[in-house]
């Protein structure tokens, strides 16, 4: 597909979206804490050309291709045609000249060998289908010397929902479906020593991990399972653990024992531990 035939694309989606298409605009409240340490650890350097795995709607994307300047070339890449379109929407009406944005997976990344200076994700890693393939085709697409700057969150990440979840499927003698909570969490978080190992493995030198964390405070846990985030980025992958005919009974629990908490605590506070990976291709 030619650059021109991908823009098409997206512009005929743009016209397209449904107003839940476009609420997907409060994700980056998600991203931000994430993107702000990423920010902080990105070498800021003239004429460069940056990638972003994972782009989303555009940060923290756009603020880099801002910070660079337009002597810089700053690339998204990202498979929802909804947030792509966004993005560039976005590049468009802030008039960020060096931005751009294309429909592509981290497993495919659609430029020649040794084309970038930085690459960056933003919480984007533990998302893609193929970790070990994105991060080859990461080292296949950086320069040597290259920084190769990430975040992700950690499996300690709600560990207060995970425990209540877990007291669930004990009372309610569902056990049998502990293996599977578990495998969804070691999915999307990959212990740190093992990742950092398997940088190693891709020919990634990692100078420096920086750990932070920040929380979601709810007044209540219905407030909680109510909240947009929740409900369309955590919530289905959730159910999916458990087999339909159990699935509203064990989150009306759920929810129940959350309420409980957060009126005995005051308020109910979910932390989202994370780690920022600063690298180096070697």
């Amino acid at each position: 597909m030619t650059p021109n035939q991908n823009i098409f694309m997206i512009e005929r989606a743009l016209k397209k979206f449904t107003d839940a298409s476009m609420i997907t605009d409060d994700l980056p409240l998600w991203s931000a804490p994430f993107g702000l340490r990423l920010l902080e650890e990105i070498e800021c350097k003239t004429s460069m050309r940056v990638i972003d795995i994972g782009s989303g709607l555009g940060f923290p994307l756009l603020e880099i291709a801002m910070r660079l300047g337009d002597g810089s070339q700053v690339i998204g890449i990202d498979p929802s045609i909804e947030g792509v379109s966004l993005a560039n929407r976005k590049t468009r009406l802030s008039s960020i000249p060096n931005a751009f944005l294309l429909l592509a997976r981290g497993e495919r990344i659609p430029f020649k060998d040794l084309t970038f200076d930085l690459v960056v994700s933003n919480n984007g890693l533990n998302n893609v289908q193929n970790l070990s393939r994105t991060l080859s085709e990461c080292n296949r697409v950086s320069r040597k010397g290259a920084q190769f700057v990430f975040t992700m969150n950690t499996d300690r990440t709600f560990a207060r929902f995970y425990e209540v979840f877990r007291k669930t499927l004990y009372e309610m003698k569902l056990q049998e479906y502990l293996s599977f909570l578990s495998e969804h969490i070691r999915r999307k978080r990959i212990p740190l020593l093992h990742l950092e190992n398997r940088l190693t493995s891709f020919g990634f030198k990692v100078q420096k991990v920086v750990d932070d964390k920040f929380s979601y405070r709810f007044a209540t846990g219905t407030a909680m399972m109510n909240h947009f985030l929740i409900r369309t980025a955590f919530l289905p992958s959730w159910r999916k653990i458990l087999p339909s005919e159990f699935r509203d009974d064990v989150f009306r629990r759920i929810e129940g024992e959350l309420n409980e908490i957060a009126q005995m605590s005051g308020s109910l506070d979910m932390e989202v531990p994370f780690a920022t990976f600063n690298c180096r291709k070697t």
